[in-house]
């Protein structure tokens, strides 16, 4: 608005022109000229760029002609011209048309966009030449005598150089246009890009493209000694880490972006660490699973997670058969409004199903993923039909209804209770929903003759001190057992804590961050296995596509981490120092253990085609599994949880551990010892009654 008010005196003055003289007018009127490059792009489905096209052949032909006679009147000495460039013209034309060259959008034109070009201009040269000494051939014509050979490259050559250099100068002109929502973004934050990779120099031509993200790039760091001091997308590289202070003396930045997606979390700490020893605010790129649409924009950067830091290098390509099982097929999704199982839809929904069913018992969590999946599939960026069911998992007649109406070709089975503490208090609960649930869903699979079903379980159920540890093992084995009966490859697959899931350590330690609160610690050396939401999904379709019947899979999670080194990333990254942050330590609570394992002692660890799942072997199940678990679910009345807690525990340690690994223990042995556990649960439920 300060510009329009500066230039009205200015014509009033001047009787309607604004003096050029004045840097204003001139940056409108340039401004103006580019936009009406852009408007010329967008106009009439490529009408006016066709218009340029015919011209910029006949100029093509001329100049050709002219160049080969070196005078400018060198096309009159060529009797057939008129024909050569009505030739050129049809042909071309036809040839553009049909490979795109008038319905791409040129204002994102780059690489593959040029070769398309040159290919367009080579096939319709091509083309040309072979009409043109064809007919001359067929006819018998001399008119072809004496024309110069030497034009069709050169003329292909100047095509080349006029059709790719309009449509790039509607790239160009995009580039210096921001639209007119950004024109007033103010806000520009001087940037260092660390990391001058394909996603840097993508981020920096965002940035410059979208001022209104609020990034202005002024140059990059680059731990790669080959790039110091060269120029990447126009700007300048420091060196490595170590010359940030002097990159920011330079250059006034005042922010840090980490532009490596797929850096190590090792390689962001030490990111992270320099920048805030300089005072600068840090910000990154989404890391690779964030980026599975390709996509890297200036609006996408964010702040530091602390699941950046415990970034692991990801595998990016799945292992063979996943697109098998997901694509064109029906996938059924249990508990697709949690955190594992609505990033299970992302994913699945990404590779193009041909209809995708969640299932989840929280209407607004579920109600949330189905609007997120919808707006995705508007934007491209998956595929397929949406359903959504409210049901319990532990209802037969729900389940039984549902699988048999959808008929899936998978069932990824993630509905379960899965707070530790909450679960010591509810054992009936547990019970009911995470082996009964999976019990019935499995039974709905067996009738329906679903061809895989994944179930997807905890390092908790690794000799487990809890309710819901010991649950998850009974499901393992129920899982087993349905895949022993069928022959099919129903599996399951066990992991440790998810960053970032609804309830886990992450988000209370934020909003106890948020509220001033001392960081409630359990004790000063528990640690626990992590892993990022996206990456356990993307490792669980692929124990899906490797699975054969009865397989337990375990996913590489890497080292153990102390919780209260995982509080104090938290407090860096908020920008305060760890050492004055108070830290209260209040103890284990019920169920929980010091320390988590992922492998139980006997069991045989095989590697598979992806290098982070790893295949648990082990004996099978006790034949009459279903049997035991329909006599727990008797327990699971609510009337006694102590008895019922003891049973599951004993029930897992007399399948697990009752025996020596040499002497597996017998299947009799096994009913008496359940029998005794369960009878004496039984008896202590009707003494509290």
């Amino acid at each position: 608005m300060a510009v329009r008010r500066s230039i009205r005196p200015s014509l009033r003055s001047w009787g309607g022109s604004a003096p050029w003289r004045w840097t204003g007018a001139t940056r409108d009127r340039g401004r103006t000229s580019k936009e009406t490059v852009l408007r010329l792009a967008r106009r009439g489905n490529g009408r006016y760029l066709l218009a340029i096209d015919l011209i910029g052949i006949v100029i093509a032909a001329y100049l050709a002609l002219a160049l080969r006679f070196d005078r400018i009147s060198g096309p009159l000495m060529v009797p057939s011209f008129p024909l050569i460039v009505f030739l050129l013209l049809t042909v071309r034309t036809a040839t553009n048309v049909r490979l795109g060259l008038y319905s791409r959008r040129w204002r994102y034109a780059s690489v593959p966009e040029l070769e398309r070009i040159v290919g367009a201009v080579a096939v319709g040269s091509l083309f040309s030449i072979a009409v043109f000494y064809g007919t001359a051939w067929a006819q018998g014509g001399a008119w072809v005598d004496g024309f110069p050979r030497s034009f069709w490259p050169i003329e292909l050559l100047l095509s080349v150089a006029i059709l790719g250099g309009v449509r790039f100068g509607i790239r160009a002109a995009a580039d210096g246009v921001p639209s007119q929502a950004l024109q007033t973004a103010t806000d520009r934050r001087a940037t260092l890009l660390y990391g001058a990779g394909n996603a840097g120099v993508l981020m920096a031509r965002s940035a410059q493209r979208h001022p209104g993200a609020g990034v202005q790039p002024v140059g990059f760091l680059d731990d790669d000694p080959s790039q110091a001091g060269g120029i990447v997308a126009g700007l300048r590289v420091f060196g490595g880490l170590g010359s940030m202070e002097r990159a920011v003396a330079e250059t006034g930045a005042k922010t840090l972006l980490i532009t490596m997606p797929s850096a190590p979390g090792s390689a962001v700490r030490r990111a992270v660490e320099a920048a805030m020893a300089l005072g600068l605010e840090v910000r990154t790129v989404p890391s690779v699973t964030d980026l599975l649409d390709g996509s890297v924009d200036a609006y996408r950067v964010r702040s530091v997670r602390v699941e950046d830091l415990l970034r692991r290098p990801m595998v990016t390509e799945h292992a063979a058969g996943v697109e098998e099982i997901i694509r064109d097929r029906t996938v059924v999704i249990t508990g697709g409004g949690g955190s594992i199982g609505s990033e299970l839809a992302r994913q699945v929904f990404a590779i193009g199903p041909r209809r995708l069913v969640l299932v989840d018992r929280a209407e607004s969590p579920l109600y949330l993923i189905l609007r997120e999946l919808e707006t995705r599939r508007d934007r491209g960026q998956g595929s397929g039909e949406l359903r959504a069911h409210l049901a319990n998992v532990a209802s037969h007649a729900a389940m039984e209804r549902l699988i048999a109406d959808e008929a899936p070709s998978v069932i990824f089975h993630a509905a379960a209770y899965k707070h530790v503490p909450m679960m010591e208090e509810h054992p009936s609960d547990a019970a009911y929903v995470n082996m009964g649930g999976t019990q019935v869903l499995l039974d709905a699979a067996a009738a329906a003759g679903v061809d895989r079903f994944v179930f997807v379980s905890t390092d908790k159920a690794v000799r487990p001190s809890s309710v819901m540890g010991a649950s998850k093992r009974i499901a393992e084995m129920l899982v087993a057992d349905a895949a022993r009966r069928t022959g099919r490859p129903y599996v399951s697959v066990r992991f440790g804590n998810v960053l970032g899931s609804t309830g886990s350590v992450v988000p209370i330690f934020q909003a106890q961050l948020e509220n001033g609160e001392p960081l409630t610690i359990t004790h000063p050396d528990m640690t626990r296995f992590f892993m990022a939401i996206p990456e356990a999904a993307w490792l669980i379709l692929d124990a899906a596509a490797l699975g054969r019947d009865g397989d337990l899979f375990v996913l590489d999670m890497g080292d153990p981490i102390r919780i209260v080194d995982l509080a104090r990333d938290l407090v860096r990254l908020a920008g305060r120092d760890p050492d004055s942050q108070p830290f209260e330590t209040v103890g284990l609570r019920p169920g929980e253990k010091l320390h988590e394992d992922l492998f139980y002692d006997r069991e045989h660890v095989e590697p598979t085609a992806s290098p982070k799942v790893l295949r648990a072997v082990s004996s099978r199940p006790a034949a009459d599994v279903r049997e035991h678990v329909r006599q727990l679910l008797t327990l699971a009345s609510g009337e006694n949880e102590a008895a019922l807690r003891e049973a599951m525990l004993d029930y897992v340690r007399v399948m697990d551990d009752a025996a020596p690994e040499s002497e597996p223990i017998g299947a009799s042995d096994r009913r008496d010892l359940v029998a005794i556990d369960i009878a004496q649960g039984q008896r202590a439920g009707a003494a509290a009654r």
